[in-house]
């Protein structure tokens, strides 16, 4: 490259502006969810202190909030309907087109509204949603080349999950294994000034602390042998149980003909806002039960009830419709499911001394990639977040046989899955899919 590269400037310019624009909105996002959560909690007590009356608060808040968020979906942007990572990858890879920017404030408010509510969806669809957009409106402004505005969008993207979780490097990485599969100069420029300028940002906003605070324990204490490649083998059968689940429920919701998906996000809500009142910490995005779970503050009977009511209830609240993503709901999953590991081996074998708290970040960032398909973006997140990094063998051989067997059993990765749906919903080849197609309004 020559000094003073015009088209460098160009790229980096954009990719930092981006950069700004979601580390402040990706920061405000994180604030509001995380006021939200305690409002949440607040109203779910003062309801029980009337106990025959009470219990219609968190209903009629759960399915009042998903119909409010699913209403903006339908009527101002439909293309900001769930994750939008597959929307994002789409995008990059020249099959559909840019989404409008109207869906940075639909993002935004729908996430906070079907999130706040007590729907359990993770705070990175929108922020990387949200980034993607604002990569792509600066490019406008700064960049002529239709390949130089697709880096800088995804690049954006990268720094919006970045943002979301508060790694940096996470998310670049991100960018390059699941929303790209590339890895050229441009885009690593572009990924890396975008995200160093939007955590920069969100840091200097919220503070720059890990996403979950676990002890340390020791190295050797942690690698006993085999627990982490079973581990992570059981694992990638249970990611591939999820996916099949989380699609099987979006095929179930569209095949309801006769209700508008108005009613069944708002149905869906309700159902949520039920449990709201029995367990209010078993809803929303989840962070505060899995910092519970890395605390070891569960017996083995209550961690094997969070699994399954989370299993079910991710799926069944991505089928609202709602702005919201899959990664944070993921990482409770797998922290439950290897602590419920880590306890059954114990006492099956009280000789093996597994750490509870070890294989339970180890679960996070194998569960990640049984299914996304992204080992190194799991692996890096997770380390990233707890800060432990002395787990680090102990994931990789996790999220390594996690992978093999969702190969071998043919699992696709979600957002395969959801591209596919995608493009089937707009009813016309992928090429031809615009950033407007979807669905009629009002269904």
């Amino acid at each position: 490259m020559r000094i003073l590269n015009p088209r460098l400037f160009r790229v980096a310019t954009a990719s930092i502006l981006g950069g700004l624009l979601i580390g402040v909105v990706g920061g405000l996002f994180r604030y509001f969810l995380i006021l939200f959560d305690g409002l949440r909690t607040q109203m779910v007590t003062a309801a029980h202190r009337h106990p025959y009356v009470g219990w219609i608060a968190p209903i009629a808040l759960g399915a009042a909030t998903a119909w409010l968020a699913r209403l903006l979906v339908v009527k101002l942007a439909p293309t900001a309907e769930g994750s939008g990572v597959q929307r994002v990858e789409a995008v990059f890879s020249g099959e559909i087109e840019p989404a409008s920017p109207i869906v940075v404030p639909v993002k935004f408010i729908g996430g906070l509204l079907a999130i706040g509510g007590g729907l359990a969806l993770g705070r990175e669809g929108p922020t990387v949603q949200m980034g993607a957009t604002f990569g792509e409106w600066v490019s406008k402004f700064l960049l002529h080349d239709e390949e130089d505005r697709r880096v800088v969008q995804a690049a954006s993207a990268g720094a919006g999950l970045a943002v979301a979780f508060n790694a940096p490097i996470g998310g670049s990485i991100f960018v390059f294994e699941e929303l790209t599969s590339n890895f050229t100069p441009w885009l690593l420029v572009s990924t890396l000034a975008s995200a160093t300028v939007a955590v920069w940002l969100m840091r200097a906003m919220l503070g720059n602390t890990l996403s979950f605070k676990v002890e340390m324990v020791s190295i050797t204490a942690n690698w006993n042998k085999w627990p982490f490649l079973a581990l992570g083998a059981l694992l990638g059968l249970g990611g591939a149980i999820y996916n099949l689940v989380i699609m099987r429920l979006l095929q179930a919701s569209d095949q309801m003909m006769k209700l508008t998906s108005l009613q069944r996000a708002a149905i869906i809500g309700g159902v949520v806002g039920v449990l709201t009142w029995f367990v209010p910490g078993m809803v929303g995005g989840g962070d505060v039960m899995t910092q519970a779970i890395l605390n070891n503050r569960f017996a083995i009977g209550t961690l094997i009830t969070i699994f399954l009511v989370r299993f079910l209830i991710g799926p069944w609240s991505y089928a609202a419709g709602c702005p919201g993503g899959l990664f944070a709901p993921l990482l409770l999953l797998g922290a439950a499911s290897g602590a419920v590991f880590a306890e059954i081996l114990n006492r099956v074998m009280p000789g093996a001394n597994v750490s509870p708290e070890a294989c339970a970040i180890v679960g996070m960032g194998a569960l990640f990639t049984a299914s996304v398909r992204a080992p190194l973006t799991g692996i890096v997140l997770t380390v990233e977040m707890t800060g432990r990094a002395d787990l680090s063998l102990g994931l990789l051989a996790a999220s390594l046989t996690a992978m093999l067997v969702t190969m071998l059993i043919q699992s696709e990765p979600i957002y395969e899955s959801l591209k596919r749906r995608m493009f089937s919903q707009a009813a016309v080849s992928p090429r031809r899919v615009d950033a407007g197609v979807q669905r009629p309004a009002g269904t």
